[in-house]
């Protein structure tokens, strides 16, 4: 009888050690992330192909080389429009292959990098050549029947597994042909 009122409390102190279990790989990462992005270390390059560019005097011009290109609001954040081919941007900042197109004191927005080129004419899309027509090979006539075939119209078809057949007269399959 003493083990079935001390039943529940196996049960309860697995929950509990799955729980903290769960609370603890989630809190580590969380402080480190903010602390890389917010306070940007001079003497840490973040990436050697994409230094950080804040000054607006070193904005370079690029243009938009995709169909489409989403604006968000932070990079890999929500979308908050579209640009199209072709389009003109002014890029002020590279970080982790996403650019800032906002002036230092506006809302910012970011767009991927990788869609962009910086020569005009860059974005034009190349033209799909026209795939040349394959020759078709030509129709073979089936041998016409005389009277003693017992399918009038002298068709002999082959069906999806080989066999032959032929369409009678009254509109039925006749196979063996």
């Amino acid at each position: 009888m003493r083990k079935k009122s001390q039943s529940w409390f196996v049960p309860l102190l697995i929950l509990f050690a799955v729980l903290w279990a769960m609370g603890k790989k989630d809190t580590p990462p969380a402080p480190v992330q903010p602390h890389a992005i917010s306070t940007p270390n001079p003497q840490a390059s973040i990436s050697p192909a994409s230094p950080p560019t804040p000054a607006p005097d070193s904005a370079t011009e690029h243009f938009v080389s995709a169909d489409n290109l989403n604006v968000r609001d932070q990079p890999g954040g929500k979308v908050i429009s579209k640009l199209k081919r072709g389009e003109k941007v002014q890029v002020f900042e590279t970080r982790n292959e996403w650019a800032r197109i906002s002036i230092d004191g506006q809302s910012s927005k970011w767009l991927s990098s990788k869609s962009l080129c910086s020569v005009a004419g860059c974005y034009v899309a190349p033209k799909p050549r026209p795939s040349a027509q394959l020759p078709q090979p030509a129709r073979q006539q089936t041998p016409a029947y005389g009277s003693s075939c017992p399918c009038s119209s002298g068709n002999v078809c082959i069906g999806p597994r080989g066999g032959r057949y032929c369409i009678t007269s009254g509109g039925n399959k006749r196979y063996g042909v």
